[in-house]
């Protein structure tokens, strides 16, 4: 079970974005305006393998169908409306529990949002997938049994991640939102003893290329941002009166829901210049624990989560966030530039095991610069040039408490300082 538990720690520790947009189809629409463009990688609507000469097996195909309805004559078509009927429909459903989740993130980038919602025990959970574009609205089946749903941003794919214990089984699928279809691109399968691709066995460092070619970059988990408090919605579909009362509601969820086990606090600064603070969230067990980054764009952006002792780090005359962490294994980072449009694009990542040496003098140490294998004075030297300067230390400025909730919504919270 090494090669899976590997792969999943790769996923787990990538991050992503997403942004809330709008179907303009009257005066009555929402008033948050687009503020998303897509983002092209330069691949066809659908990966091809590397390995031209390699026969691929059709079987390992698995859409997930839906029923869609035209919307060309309805009135007053929005999809703030159409998602917030989902919403209560699925909260008077039976599958309704404290588990439910749900996201709404544009992952076709159309500049409207689709919806996700999430419910079901860790490891095992369903997500159901909701989509408006110019002409229809789609209701997708079930995805059922994932450990996890992600979104490439670069190649603007969704990932599903299924483990079998009992037979040592990791499965990852891709799909492609397009127009009412979301037809699986590729599957990944690997056991203790094989490696597939599109269903043909292939050894591990051509499923190691394959997979890293296509799920790489920066990665979000979605379906899992928001609660189903009444608060949380109407922030969530661009109703709350400004960005300090979508914040607090945002607090709040995670005041109820997560801080009796993560050790919750939160920093605001306006890292975009647009006069609005983006808000960063610290949690997670203090073993494991992550910064969720929420910008505002006429509600609360859940922008990407970024893994690195609690904190992440910016420097404003660069204009970059990074990451840092020191294990008891290995030392990492990246740095990412965050656009005006909502995505945070990786410039740089960087790694080495020199503290595994420590506890056993017979590793071999290794050193990477961006996913490639380097010598140690380089690594040294192209590591500081990226990485030197005073930062901005974002995530622990203030407790989340009621009182710190309150104080917020007045405009009263406690500065970050440069480090």
């Amino acid at each position: 079970m090494k090669k899976l538990t590997a792969l999943l720690c790769i996923a787990a520790l990538l991050c992503g974005c997403s942004s809330k947009n709008e179907k303009e189809s009257g005066e009555n629409t929402t008033s948050a305006t687009a503020a998303t463009t897509a983002v092209t990688s330069g691949d066809s609507a659908e990966p091809t393998t590397e390995f031209d000469d390699m026969y691929i097996d059709t079987s390992y195909e698995d859409p997930v169908e839906g029923e869609s309805i035209d919307v060309t004559e309805m009135d007053d078509v929005s999809w703030d409306k159409f998602y917030r009927q989902e919403l209560e429909d699925f909260k008077k459903s039976a599958d309704y529990d404290d588990t439910a989740r749900f996201t709404i993130y544009d992952i076709n980038d159309d500049q409207i949002p689709e919806l996700i919602i999430s419910y079901g025990p860790m490891g095992n959970k369903t997500y159901l997938l909701k989509s408006l574009n110019d002409t229809d609205y789609t209701e997708f089946n079930k995805i059922e049994n994932c450990a996890d749903l992600c979104y490439v941003m670069d190649r603007s794919l969704l990932v599903t991640y299924r483990y079998n214990d009992a037979e040592h089984i990791q499965t990852v699928q891709l799909y492609r939102l397009k127009n009412t279809k979301l037809p699986n691109v590729y599957t990944y399968q690997i056991t203790d003893n094989t490696c597939k691709v599109n269903g043909k066995e292939v050894t591990e460092d051509e499923y190691t290329e394959e997979y890293n070619h296509f799920i790489s970059g920066v990665i979000k988990s979605v379906g899992m941002d928001h609660s189903f408090n009444d608060d949380i919605i109407n922030a969530a579909l661009g109703q709350a009166k400004d960005w300090k009362e979508a914040y607090c509601a945002i607090l709040n969820d995670y005041l109820k829901y997560k801080k009796e086990n993560d050790d919750n606090h939160f920093s605001l600064m306006d890292i975009t210049g647009d006069g609005v603070p983006e808000l960063f969230v610290s949690g997670g067990y203090h073993y494991a624990p992550y910064v969720d980054i929420y910008a505002w764009n006429g509600c609360p952006v859940p922008v990407g989560t970024f893994g690195a002792d609690g904190t992440v780090l910016f420097d404003d005359e660069k204009n970059e966030i990074s990451t840092r962490f020191d294990g008891p294994s290995i030392t990492s980072g990246s740095v990412y530039n965050f656009t005006n449009m909502f995505k945070f694009e990786e410039t740089f990542t960087y790694g080495n095991n020199e503290n595994s040496k420590k506890n056993d003098e017979n590793v071999e140490v290794v050193y990477y610069l961006n996913g490639e294998k380097t010598d140690k004075d380089n690594y040294e030297k192209t590591v500081k040039e990226h990485t030197s300067g005073k930062y901005y230390i974002l995530g622990q400025d203030n407790d989340i408490t009621e009182d710190t909730i309150k104080a917020l919504a007045e405009g009263n919270y406690t500065a970050p300082e440069k480090k």
